[in-house]
């Protein structure tokens, strides 16, 4: 599968996840057919937990790593042989109702030594694959978002997920988190071997880890490396609506490791890999995963109740530059620049102003626009976040309350998008209008204040992330209304 960037950019499992605004680079797997299997898990109900059991789904230990003396290490088999049977092979599949469509016949998924017999009725193409992580012993498994859906964006029709010892279990989803690229599946097994998670806040550059999946479908394999950072975000993996915080890592990660784990040098699990930095699907020694702090927070949600409910806070927000920062008397560049503020929000209630910088938000530094929208992420509706902002030289404190949703009398003015720079838009009455245009190629483009963005593209744009998701690097075609008169205009975003 690929995302790709000026460089390129591929997510690893093996359907396909493209940035809305960056080229399409596509790793295609063979199709894997599977005739005359009973299709019963299809119709099962989720898999849910109560609060309390979706809380302790995953094991902490809280222990920092120890340092390993490299000289003296002469052989990482123990450590791998611990750590493989939690890793898992998982391969959606389609459901065909005309045996027309599978094509010729590659593979079967079933029992060894039995009979190629065809088969009538409904047929099960497995249409890629990418691994998992056990997190509990009665079959629950982590796996990315990405892997699980299909080429045309829909949740597979059912899944089969295959373990270390080749056993082969239908499996049933349990939810699918896109934001995070993150999705729990369950599959009905008992004394299995979950992995444990460590405390990713304390995962550091330099520190020995080991990515396990199943790459290329070759079987599950582990290769070593070492984080090369940390907090990584604004890369653009997931799209502008996703929430980043990865850790980079140069442990070899290739198309099908997609959900498989990366563990530190005691086994334990630091996060889920799920994106390389590459042009040809393989692995260039750039490779990121979710860290195992937020895969805990969204397992146990999508344990619970099969999604994740975000607060809301009415803040548009952009990067910190020198210009931003001389502003507020900030003593260096970093931070999220507030750009506009929703009337009646948390953020508005809580006195937030356009200008501001967020330097903190729940404790933790923002280096950066990406840090402040991970923390808000994970905030529920009805919860409190703190959050440390500079203004006319000072520091200030506010504590918002996150909200369900944006209420109807709630508008935006002077919201930015880094892709068009020198054009600000207002939200009102759910329709985005362009506010000021100081850019001359936005200007020359035919964009003026007033009119209405109605498509990007040909996607309907409803808010200011379905506006930013929709425009791509490059030419745009953006329909417009102004007066009641529609127009489409090329427009160019960088």
């Amino acid at each position: 599968m690929g995302h790709s960037c000026p460089t390129l950019f591929n997510p690893i499992g093996d359907t396909n996840v493209v940035s809305p605004f960056l080229p399409k680079t596509v790793f295609h797997p063979k199709p894997l057919l599977l005739l005359g299997l009973a299709l019963t898990a299809t119709a099962a109900d989720p898999p849910r937990l109560p609060a309390d059991q979706a809380a302790g789904l995953c094991q902490l230990d809280a222990s920092p790593a120890p340092a390993v003396e490299a000289p003296r290490q002469t052989s990482f088999a123990p450590l791998l042989e611990k750590v493989t049977p939690s890793v898992v092979s998982i391969f959606p599949a389609m459901i065909l109702t005309d045996p027309t469509e599978a094509g010729p016949l590659e593979r079967f998924f079933g029992k060894e030594g039995e009979a190629d017999n065809e088969s009538e009725g409904p047929q099960e193409r497995i249409t890629s694959m990418g691994s998992g992580v056990i997190v509990s012993n009665d079959g629950w498994i982590v796996t990315n978002s990405h892997v699980v859906h299909l080429q045309n964006g829909k949740i597979a029709d059912t899944f089969f997920v295959e373990l270390y010892d080749h056993r082969r279990f239908h499996a049933t989803i349990a939810g699918a988190d896109s934001a995070t690229d993150l999705a729990l599946l369950k599959i009905d097994a008992k004394d299995l071997s979950p992995l444990k998670f460590a405390d990713s806040e304390q995962v550091k550059a330099g520190d020995l880890v080991f990515a396990v999946g199943n790459p290329f479908q070759v079987g599950i394999t582990c290769t070593m490396g070492m984080v090369s950072a940390t907090r990584r975000s604004n890369l653009g993996i997931g799209g502008s609506s996703a929430f980043e915080s990865y850790i980079q890592t140069d442990a070899a990660i290739n198309p099908g490791n997609s959900g498989g784990a990366l563990v530190d040098a005691t086994g334990r699990l630091v996060g889920i890999n799920t994106a390389i930095w590459g042009g040809v699907g393989g692995n260039v020694g750039i490779g990121f995963a979710i860290p195992s702090n937020l895969v805990r927070h969204i397992a146990a949600k999508l344990a619970e109740d099969g999604k994740v409910t975000r607060g809301f806070f009415g803040i548009s927000s952009s990067g910190v530059d020198d210009k931003k920062a001389e502003k507020v008397k900030l003593p260096k560049v970093a931070g999220a620049a507030i750009d506009a503020v929703m009337e009646n929000s948390p953020a508005g209630k809580a006195g937030l102003q356009a200008g501001d910088i967020v330097v903190k938000a729940a404790g933790k530094p923002v280096i950066s626009r990406g840090d402040l929208r991970f923390e808000l992420s994970l905030v529920k509706p009805g919860d409190a976040i703190e959050l440390v902002y500079w203004r006319d030289g000072a520091e200030h404190t506010a504590s918002l309350i996150s909200a369900t949703e944006p209420s109807k009398e709630a508008n935006l003015d002077n919201a930015r998008i880094d892709k068009l720079q020198g054009v600000t838009f207002q939200v009102k009455d759910g329709k985005i209008l362009v506010g000021e245009v100081t850019s001359p190629e936005a200007k020359k483009a035919g964009l003026e204040a007033g009119m209405v963005i109605i498509a990007v593209n040909g996607t309907e744009i409803t808010d200011l992330s379905s506006l930013e998701t929709a425009l791509r690097n490059g030419v745009n075609k953006v329909q417009t209304r102004l007066n009641r008169v529609e127009n489409t205009l090329a427009l160019r975003a960088e």
